[in-house]
């Protein structure tokens, strides 16, 4: 426990320093409003994804971290997991099954997943901004691709990321009875969510079938339509060769 404390007390400290650099850094030099949220995005991301490696890689207790209820061997620990990227610690006790695991992690997820988001919003306010010879087009992609993919993540990916393990259980059942004859066969053996790419898998004896491929195709068009459209603005912008 008291390793858990140490953890969350770092992490306090370091947001602190870097929102007093962060104010220093702007009244110095007032920078863009895009530049201001690149420089916000870059360092909550580093200091969420390294707030996150910290639970797998520098403790190496991890009855420690999944809680006190663990220690009280109410719901024994039965194992634990360790992502790189997106980083992630699950605790996964003898009840995971209806409710799913515990994430000890989730604030340094959000840091990072909130420090993306703003490295997305600045460089589409820098492409909003740009003269009038960057393409109308360019512009409207690198500010609409985001946008499509936020709501595609938000109504169609998110629900079923947020479901228990029953309930997502009892959704690839009602899968697997609408495709009846698409369907693997067999009973259901595990279900799997993953985030890069976007996955939520449904295992069965005889396959495995993802329910957001279709959502996880279309987040990958919006990332490469928002690509795209930055290199073409960014193009205007580099230096002609006499």
């Amino acid at each position: 426990m008291f390793a858990w404390l140490l953890l969350w007390l770092v992490l306090i400290v370091q947001l602190a320093a870097g929102a007093f650099a962060y104010g220093f850094w702007k009244r110095r030099r007032r920078p863009a409003r895009h530049r201001r949220w690149w420089l916000l995005g870059a360092g909550t991301g580093v200091l969420g994804y390294a707030h996150t490696l910290a639970y797998g890689f520098a403790l190496t207790r991890p009855a420690e971290i999944c809680g006190q209820r663990t220690l009280d061997d109410d719901y024994p620990l039965i194992h634990t997991r360790v992502d790189v990227f997106p980083p992630a610690f699950e605790c996964h006790w003898t009840d995971s099954s209806a409710y799913g695991p515990s994430h000890p992690t989730a604030a340094g997820v959000w840091l990072l997943w909130c420090g993306a988001a703003l490295l997305v919003a600045g460089t589409a306010a820098w492409a909003a901004n740009l003269p009038s010879p960057a393409p109308r087009w360019a512009r409207a992609g690198a500010v609409l691709a985001p946008a499509a993919a936020a709501t595609l993540w938000v109504t169609r990916v998110a629900p079923l990321m947020g479901l228990s393990e029953t309930d997502l259980s009892n959704e690839c059942f009602r899968w697997q009875v609408a495709h009846l004859h698409s369907a693997p066969s067999g009973e259901i053996t595990g279900t799997d969510r993953g985030l890069l790419p976007p996955a939520v898998d449904c295992v069965f004896t005889d396959g495995t079938v993802n329910l957001v491929r279709a959502e996880a195709f279309g987040l990958s068009c919006c990332l490469a339509v928002f690509l795209f459209c930055c290199f073409r603005c960014a193009a205007l912008r580099l230096p002609r060769s006499p």
